[in-house]
Order: C-alpha cells, then sequence, then structure tokens
C-alpha cells in the first residue's frame, strides 16, 4: 500500500523542473522552508509554508523553491487513498492544506515510526501503512470544509459508497453494473447517474480501478502470479489483467512490480519526481 517513503531536504529553485506525472496519490508535506506545486502552463504559484499537498495519480507536477534555499519535505505516496479523500480531490481538484508546527513534526514522526516497516517489512507492516494512510487522510479532511449537503447529493454520495463497498466485497467475480445496482437497491441508470453526482466518474471505471488496487495489493502482498492475482481480481484472463493495469498504470504489472515495489537501498532519501541535481 505504501509505495514510496521521502523525507530530507530539497533545494527545488536551483535549476528548472520538467513536471513528472506519478503512478501514485502522493502526500507532499513542506515542513521548513518554503514551496509550491507547479502544474504546465500555470503561472507561477505563490511559495507556502507549512503545507499539505494532496494530488491523484497520473497527476503531472513540479516543485518552485526559493533559489538555494532548501525546504525540508516529508512525502508518502499510495496505491489507493479512502473513497472520501479520493472524492475530495475530484471535487476540489489538488488539495493544499495548512499545517501547525506541531502537525509538522507529527509528519515527520510518522516517516520515522513507518521506515523500518517500509525499508523491511513483515506480516504485520501492511497494518502499519493503513493505520498511516488513515491519519494522514483524516489530517486533510478534517481541514475541508463541511457545509450540509443538497439531499440529492447526500443520496447518491450514499448509495456509491454502499456500491463501491459491495463491488469490493466482490470483485473476485467481477460483478456487472446491473447486478451492482440491484445489490444497492437501485436500477443501473439511477446507479450511473448517482456515480456522475458524486465522484464525476462512470461506475464500471471505479470498479475496474478497485480491480486494479487489489491487483497491486496482491502483487505488494504476496508471492502470487499474475495468473492467480488476475482470477482473484475478477479477470477471465492474465492478458485482460495486464492490458487494464497497463492502461491504468501507464506500466505493465511485471514492471510496476520489479521497478516501484522494492525501491532500493536509500530511496527513503531520495524523491523519484526530481532529477538529482535538483536536490
Amino acid at each position: 500500500m505504501l509505495r514510496y517513503l521521502g523525507t530530507g531536504f530539497r533545494q527545488f529553485g536551483l535549476y528548472p523542473i520538467t513536471p513528472h506525472a506519478r503512478l501514485n496519490w502522493e502526500f507532499f508535506a513542506v515542513v521548513r522552508g518554503r514551496s509550491a506545486m507547479q502544474q504546465p502552463g500555470e503561472a507561477p504559484a505563490r511559495l507556502t509554508e507549512r503545507t499539505l499537498w494532496v494530488s491523484p495519480p497520473h497527476s503531472q507536477h513540479t516543485w518552485a523553491g526559493e533559489g538555494s534555499r532548501p525546504v525540508r519535505v516529508t512525502v508518502f505516496h499510495f496505491g489507493s487513498v479512502p473513497f472520501a479523500l479520493e472524492r475530495a480531490v475530484r471535487e476540489y481538484g489538488h488539495l493544499a492544506v495548512p499545517l501547525t508546527a506541531s502537525e509538522c513534526r507529527r509528519l515527520t514522526e510518522l516517516a520515522r515510526e513507518v521506515r523500518p516497516d517500509f525499508q523491511q517489512p513483515h506480516e504485520h507492516s501492511q497494518l502499519v501503512f493503513q493505520w498511516l494512510l488513515l491519519e494522514l487522510s483524516l489530517l486533510v479532511l478534517r481541514k475541508l470544509p463541511h457545509g450540509p449537503r443538497p439531499g440529492s447529493r447526500a443520496k447518491a454520495e450514499q448509495v456509491v459508497e454502499a456500491a463501491t463497498a459491495w463491488f469490493t466485497e466482490n470483485l473476485g467475480h467481477n460483478p456487472t453494473v446491473d447486478e451492482v445496482a440491484r445489490r444497492v437497491h437501485v436500477s443501473a441508470s439511477t446507479l450511473r447517474r448517482f456515480f456522475q453526482q458524486a465522484v464525476r466518474e462512470r461506475p464500471v471505471r471505479v470498479f475496474r480501478r478497485l480491480q486494479i488496487e487489489r491487483g497491486m495489493r496482491l502483487m505488494t502482498e504476496t508471492p502470487l502470479k499474475l495468473d492467480a492475482i488476475a482470477e482473484q481480481c475478477g479477470f477471465t484472463s492474465t492478458s485482460d489483467f495486464c492490458r487494464a493495469f497497463k492502461a491504468h498504470a501507464r506500466v505493465s504489472p511485471n514492471t510496476w512490480r520489479r521497478t516501484l515495489l522494492r525501491p532500493p537501498r536509500g530511496a527513503t532519501e531520495t524523491d523519484p519526481a526530481h532529477p538529482p541535481r535538483s536536490r
């Protein structure tokens, strides 16, 4: 579940940095100094301090800084995030929330606490990573505005949450949209409409992403071969799984497993999204 862990000082203002597409969800915190997320084609962003950014997979961005002045960062990458956080990102776009001094210290402590599990995973490490993701997600969600939602929007979100939960429990059987709709007591057309209202996506795309994320988890936690993983994720063949995986992650499952799952020794002190000279 935890794909990358990075801490330390960066110097983002020394050289131009080409925007790089992330393969995972990124939590990027500036805990000391000033920095800003920079997206292609946009005017330079205002530098801020004590800020936590959350960006979805395939986001292309880079980071700006104050010349040679270093910033201290803490970075976590995850293959998936809780539904509530994903919904917020789709509603607001990239999230950027302010941090207090104590929250900055806590993020630094979290990185230190989970580093042993990241560098040498054991049977309980996935629980540690889930705990980390929940703490990060709650930190962000509690800082977002929470107003009353229209009744139709609230109903859509409830149905979508029920549908994704049921599909996740049964994805090995690759349920159809019609079958999921029956399980949550709405018509297929209503389910599609609720998904558009709640997450602005078709249910089939959300369900396929859940299958791919299950595959990522199995590749992380087990030594299973791809044919067994494909079957457990509801695909009729390994080739179907590989095509769907590559469409989602932009790399094949074998490449992802080989190059992204197990970072080289010392990777916790570097950020693969930036070239070495930018540090």
